[in-house]
């Protein structure tokens, strides 16, 4: 593949949004003083003026080592608060006050695409657009291009996530063009970087979809398939390119600033994969005894490719290397075909063309879907020259998804479908095609266990969810009696609010459960139970036997096997990673949530993780890993103190590759929906 990472290389000016907006209120005050402090950390990474060590910067973002990685997470912890300002900025758009505030930041950024960014002899170019839509697309378009740069960054060592990655910076520039830009509107006479441009974000998805399906094509190789299949996706990836250029080409009043280099990636890597397919089409016609036209096909291809060489010295080096492979090819049929088969070289207009309709076929990862952030559909309020802002919160979900037939499949319905919310701690809602499991729920003041001098806990993200803000609850899921499951702060005013709600618990919270609610069911490992939907449809929810917490006679704690509507989807969930292996080799789950990092005390082992996830993964032949850090709390008391952790993700990623290489761990955020549906090839 060629590299090309200047999308990446974007650099904006400081922002300080509460010197500019005023707050109506000291809560709007402190959002405006987080959000500045999100970006802050952005301007400090790409425009590299960050003074603090690797070593902090580690510890910072959770033991997160790629710079990559790190850059995605302030990515993503700032975009919620971004797009929560422009939804609210939205409603009062017209507002004179509101008008002259956004104008005052003085939104300003590069362009790492633009021709006369190349040229400009005082610095960097910057571009100024009075939108906080401008900011939000450029941030979103940096979003994409770190995406991509991680998946450049796997790709020596993992193929699946890499492809994976590349849908997902697919789906943020998709999402970019059909979404966001269309609503920027900037004065008339206002320059706009080619980042800012409908065109260029559908260019940069189209090349990532050509570069996932480069990564499937070397899987492919792996997996030893035949040269005419090759052939075919590597055909697939041209036409990916080509499809680009004709984007670029037909709208050139929005991209006639694109730089020169930008444009000769985009030709270069179309030729070079041209070159590749024409010599997997020869290798097949030989095999299939046809060595003259083999010997046609590759003088064809050389010639072409020996007039296309780029200019950049690292891409030459690629291509000479192709072409030389191509040239060896040629001489060998050549020798073969003159000494022995002595057959007619056809005429360039007779040579056989690869066939269009399957080559854009991207068979590697089932789940290709990049979901951002939630947002709250609460108004705005302005009024004496002030601002008032609320908190992002669960809602709508803005989804950028990029899909093929092999990727996502058409051949379930959508009741199969599981859109996994992680709440923090070991809360989550799930939604089983459109039924509502609420787990563990931790939504109503502090985790302190009734005892806050010897522990107590806050979120750190989720901080100001309400209660009233869950969409309609179907089912309450409830694993074990303790307060961090069984959280009677939270547990007794949902009650209230749903006095006839469903409960499925392990019967060791009888004693909490059943003066608050009158519909619960208690399982045993083993026993399971039906909740059906309004529309009809039916999730079945089995229960396990998770940690024995207590003498060795007491009933284990509970874990739970979810079955989807038509059974096209299994999930498992036990928060401590604490599984009967003799009962649940006889299981299967696609989906595993499962806590990844050890949280210890000394002699005892509060949480399991790290080897035993990845353990408890293949025993149930799961093709998604979703790691859940449940100790990942702002916490404080005796206890706090001396829990330590042991493992990262990161780690346990490693470890998983090893024995799962086809596994996907997929990374939840705290408040955003992780949609995952079944593969195209079950029936």
């Amino acid at each position: 593949m060629l590299r090309f990472e200047d999308p990446a290389k974007l650099k904006t000016k400081k922002i300080v949004f509460e010197d500019v907006y005023v707050g109506r209120d000291s809560g709007t005050l402190e959002q405006l003083k987080e959000l500045s402090s999100k970006r802050r950390v952005i301007e400090e990474s790409i425009n590299e003026s960050s003074f603090i060590t690797d070593a902090i910067a580690r510890e910072i973002s959770g033991g997160l080592t790629s710079p990559c990685e790190q850059d995605l997470q302030k990515l993503e912890q700032y975009l919620p608060l971004l797009e929560n300002l422009v939804v609210h900025f939205d409603l009062v758009s017209n507002n004179r006050q509101m008008i002259v505030w956004t104008t005052e930041l003085k939104i300003r950024w590069t362009s790492a695409l633009s021709a006369s960014s190349f040229f400009n002899l005082l610095g960097p170019k910057y571009f100024q657009i009075d939108s906080l839509r401008f900011e939000l697309c450029m941030t979103l378009f940096l979003y994409g291009a770190i995406l991509r740069e991680r998946a450049l960054e796997v790709l020596p060592a993992d193929l699946v996530q890499s492809a994976t990655l590349f849908r997902k910076a697919a789906g943020v520039y998709q999402y970019l063009a059909h979404d966001v830009i269309p609503s920027l509107h900037p004065a008339s006479t206002a320059e706009r970087p080619p980042e800012s441009t409908s065109a260029v974000s559908s260019v940069m998805s189209l090349i990532c979809l050509a570069e996932a399906q480069a990564v499937t094509i070397r899987k492919a190789e792996e997996k030893g398939n035949t040269g005419g299949l090759l052939a075919k996706l590597h055909y697939g990836v041209t036409q990916f390119l080509d499809e680009a250029t004709g984007v670029l080409y037909s709208t050139t009043g929005e991209c006639k600033d694109i730089s020169s280099r930008f444009l000769d990636f985009i030709s270069s890597c179309k030729a070079l994969h041209e070159l590749r397919s024409q010599k997997y089409l020869a290798d097949s016609l030989k095999i299939a005894g046809h060595v003259g036209v083999a010997v046609g096909v590759l003088h064809h291809a050389l010639v072409n490719a020996k007039k296309k060489m780029p200019g950049e010295e690292s891409w030459r080096v690629v291509f000479r290397k192709e072409i030389d492979d191509a040239a060896d090819m040629l001489r060998k049929y050549e020798h073969e075909n003159e000494f022995v088969w002595r057959e007619k070289i056809p005429t360039m207009d007779e040579l056989p063309l690869l066939e269009v309709g399957n080559s854009r076929k991207t068979p590697l990862s089932p789940f290709s879907t990049t979901r951002f952030f939630s947002i709250c559909n609460a108004p705005i309020c302005t009024g004496s020259g002030t601002l008032k802002l609320s908190t992002p919160r669960l809602g709508r979900v803005v989804s950028a998804v990029v899909s093929d037939r092999d990727a996502v499949g058409s051949s379930f319905s959508g009741t199969d479908v599981f859109k996994l919310t992680y709440l923090e701690g070991n809360s989550w809602l799930w939604d089983v095609g459109g039924l509502n499991i609420l787990v563990d729920p931790i939504l109503v003041g502090n985790l302190d266990f009734g005892i806050p001098w010897l522990y107590d806990a806050a979120k750190k993200f989720l901080k100001n969810f309400q209660l009233s803000e869950l969409p309609e609850v179907n089912c309450l899921l409830i694993t074990q009696n303790f307060d961090d499951h069984c959280h009677l702060k939270t547990l007794k005013p949902l009650s209230a609010m749903y006095p006839d709600l469903r409960v499925i618990s392990t019967p060791n919270a009888r004693e909490m459960l059943d003066p608050l609610f009158s519909n619960v069911t208690y399982l045993e490992p083993g026993q399971s139970s039906n909740i059906e939907a309004g529309n009809g449809s039916k999730v079945q929810i089995q229960a396990t036997a998770g940690p024995v917490l207590g003498p060795p006679w007491q009933r284990p704690e509970n874990g739970y096997l979810v079955i989807s509507p038509q059974g096209l989807l299994r999930l498992y969930y036990e928060p401590h990673c604490v599984y009967n292996k003799s009962l649940l080799e006889k299981e299967h789950a696609d989906i595993v949530i499962t806590p990844v990092i050890k949280q210890l005390l000394p002699n005892f082992t509060l949480v399991s993780g790290q080897e035993n996830a990845v353990k408890l993964a293949k025993l149930l032949h799961a093709k998604f890993i979703v790691p859940m850090k449940n100790g990942d709390l702002d916490s404080k008391g005796l206890l706090a103190s001396i829990v330590q952790s042991e493992g990262t993700v990161e780690s346990f990623k490693e470890l998983l590759h090893k024995e799962l290489p086809d596994a996907q761990i997929l990374e939840p955020t705290p408040g955003v929906p992780l949609e995952i549906s079944p593969p195209s090839d079950l029936p």
